[in-house]
């Protein structure tokens, strides 16, 4: 597997040890990792435990980007066997509306059981012992398990029984188990244990982070975000995280700090760069607000929204000419309705106002 100059997002948590070693090779054949899944992404990797995220809608979210993009999207045992010249597995031939017929379950949910290794996609076909991974999941989740809690169950059946000769039962305390020949073996026996951070890692930090993220809850994921941008000082992420979350309580000048940080960390963060200048403009400082977005456009021409935005800001501030041409930019790179149409009345506001 060919990873040079290829950008590799290691998402959510991995096996004990697993991340480190993988994102060593990757480094070391010449490509470079990140903890989540940006533009600049060439492939997806999802860790072995980062389950929970599959309730909190990151996950999903990730691999929906991902897709949109044709950007693969690979589990982490798929990924350590790719890396180690493993032959592939099974193909996949069966249509997966086949295998999701008669479930519950959706091509989404699929591709997050695809996600962690327990299911192989081909585009729209999977293989034919699928199906019954997708059925288990399906009754897991009509009995009251989220999605999260059906991997993590689905995942150990597969490490207790790695051939697959058992049947995931629920007892009657509703206790997820695997049912043999002699009778069952459970599978679920601890509760989740409350995260210690004098011990934690850092990635359980920033699942801890990304997880009150989605819960609503914004000062707690504010200081465990926190908590990552002073453990590991390389990460660009996390800082970022911690500016949108500024970004969204309005406390701009914050947010502007944030980002600052993380491209302190990764200049080439195109998204930082992007939501640095949202900060700036939202702060008044509309001259320092372009000036970052021309540097986005500078790595990224076609990134429709910073065009719009500068526009904005030209337009704003009397430059109308160079406020027209980003406008008839913006259209060439084929914005929705809506947006063309904004964009099109502005163009038509430039060249009336425009000095002769």
């Amino acid at each position: 597997m060919d990873l040079r100059d290829r950008a590799i997002a290691l998402y959510g948590r991995f096996s004990h040890g697993t991340r480190d070693a993988l994102a060593r090779r990757i480094e070391a054949a010449g490509g470079q990792v990140a903890r989540d899944f940006t533009r600049r992404s060439d492939a997806l990797v999802v860790g072995a435990l980062a389950a929970p995220l599959a309730d909190s809608g990151g996950l999903s979210a990730r691999i929906a980007a991902a897709r949109a993009r044709g950007v693969p999207v690979m589990g982490e045992r798929a990924f350590t066997a790719a890396l180690a010249g493993e032959a592939a597995a099974a193909p996949a031939t069966l249509p997966l509306a086949t295998a999701l017929a008669d479930t519950r379950m959706t091509a989404a949910d699929a591709e997050v059981l695809a996600a962690f290794d327990l299911i192989g996609l081909n585009g729209s076909a999977c293989r034919f012992g699928d199906a019954a991974v997708i059925r288990t999941a399906a009754e897991l989740v009509a009995h009251g398990r989220s999605l999260g809690e059906a991997v993590r169950i689905l995942a150990r059946a597969r490490d207790l029984s790695p051939r697959g000769r058992h049947r995931i039962v629920l007892t009657p305390t509703g206790e997820a188990a695997l049912q043999w020949p002699d009778g069952l073996t459970t599978l679920e026996g601890q509760g989740v244990l409350a995260l210690d951070e004098a011990h934690a890692s850092v990635d359980d930090l920033f699942e801890a982070a990304a997880l009150a993220e989605a819960d609503g809850d914004g000062s707690e994921a504010a200081r465990l975000y926190d908590l990552c941008i002073r453990a590991d000082r390389r990460d660009p992420i996390a800082p970022y995280n911690l500016g949108n979350l500024r970004l969204a309580e309005g406390a701009f000048d914050q947010a502007a700090l944030a980002y600052q940080q993380a491209l302190s960390r990764d200049p080439g963060f195109v998204e930082a760069r992007y939501n640095l200048a949202q900060a700036l403009e939202a702060a008044g400082r509309h001259g320092s607000a372009a000036t970052e977005l021309a540097r986005v456009l500078d790595a990224d021409p076609a990134h429709a929204d910073a065009v719009f935005n500068l526009a904005q800001i030209l337009m704003q501030t009397g430059d109308l000419a160079a406020a027209k041409g980003l406008y008839e930019r913006y259209l060439a790179l084929g914005p929705p309705d809506d947006w063309a149409q904004t964009a099109r009345r502005a163009i038509h506001y430039c060249t009336a106002n425009a000095r002769p």
